[in-house]
């Protein structure tokens, strides 16, 4: 079995102990995150589109502002978000925590403004620790193959634990204890219709999303690219209709999640997209999973829409395994990729 494979299956195993060890640090948590009102997500690569998904959470709730910055685009114009920084914690998201642009984005920022440093990564003893105010460590969720999956899993249940335990909300974290201990089953259930979906004659993907789903589904687009080594995009929705749907045929595979409450406007979409001659595949709630007609239908479990991430993330990592393996690929050794950037 690849490497990739069993960080893949092992996600639900790696998800219940960041749980669980989350939850026995619940109080210093909201303590440190409840001292300011503005929060910027910081990340690299695969981080700073979890970081896209930081952004959305928080940056909805009354009260608060949130903002997303990529690394290395702080190192070449940190002037551009100092107002931005100004009286904020700053959310720094590191598999390794070791990554150049992460490391020296946080430097900059503890040498020029005030923000207070909040770091989540995957690796004990790293350079993010010493520079952090406060941190999280989980190392059970490092993905030693070069392509991040329950990495990235994890950073999105720590988002939504992140969340709720600052709203108090033990409803919702009951609910994803819920989710993550499914994750097992699902990906056991959905194995053997995604073999047969993965020797399709597709050659790109597209992800389509929206909401708090947007960079979870960007990252999850990106799993083709990396493991399969095919092209993967991610859009929303119904805005893929502005001219990026022009490309989308019979080679296109393309994966639609719809919410609760779409209604006819994702109807429509979705037979849109049936009329490309592509493959389609859509994640839905269960209740509307006989309005969507195409190549391979997902009812999500009943929950809120957030959870559907962990469906989908698991969805298109393992589907993306599977097509490289059918196209000869060895998803261990993406040629041109390195598991973290060290900049000269």
């Amino acid at each position: 079995m690849y490497l990739t494979e069993q960080e893949i299956l092992a996600q639900q195993e790696a998800l219940e102990k960041t749980f669980d060890a989350v939850m026995e640090g619940k109080e210093k948590i909201r303590e440190f995150l409840s001292r300011r009102k503005r929060l910027v997500f910081l990340g690299c690569g695969s981080s700073y589109m979890l970081a896209k998904t930081g952004q959305r959470i928080f940056g909805t709730k009354a009260g608060m502002t949130a903002e997303a910055i990529a690394g290395g685009e702080y190192l070449i114009a940190p002037d551009f978000y100092q107002e931005a920084l100004k009286d904020s914690i700053v959310v720094a998201l590191s598999r390794s925590g070791m990554t150049s642009e992460i490391i020296r984005a946080v430097e900059i920022m503890k040498d020029r403004t005030n923000a207070l440093i909040f770091s989540v990564t995957m690796k004990e003893g790293c350079d993010l620790l010493p520079l952090s105010d406060f941190s999280l460590v989980f190392p059970w969720a490092y993905d030693n193959s070069v392509c991040q999956t329950r990495t990235v899993s994890n950073f999105y249940g720590i988002l939504l634990m992140l969340s709720d335990i600052l709203e108090q909300n033990d409803t919702a974290l009951e609910e994803l204890s819920g989710t993550i201990r499914s994750i097992g089953a699902f990906l056991e259930k959905y194995r053997a219709p995604l073999e047969q979906l993965a020797q399709r004659d597709f050659k790109d993907v597209v992800v389509l999303a929206d909401g708090v789903l947007c960079g979870i589904a960007e990252e999850a687009a990106l799993a083709f690219t990396e493991i399969a080594l095919i092209s993967g995009k991610y859009f929303h929705l119904l805005d893929y209709r502005h001219g990026p749907k022009v490309l989308n045929g019979s080679g296109t595979l393309t994966v639609a999640v719809t919410q609760p409450g779409g209604g006819h406007l994702q109807q429509d979409m979705v037979r849109d997209l049936k009329a490309c001659g592509g493959t389609l595949a859509v994640l839905c709630p269960q209740k509307d999973q006989e309005e969507y007609p195409c190549d391979l239908v997902v009812p999500c479990p009943d929950g809120s829409f957030a959870t559907f991430g962990f469906y989908l993330l698991g969805f298109c990592q393992l589907l993306a395994l599977l097509k490289a393996l059918a196209n000869g690929t060895n998803p261990d050794q993406p040629q041109g990729l390195d598991a973290y950037i060290t900049l000269k």
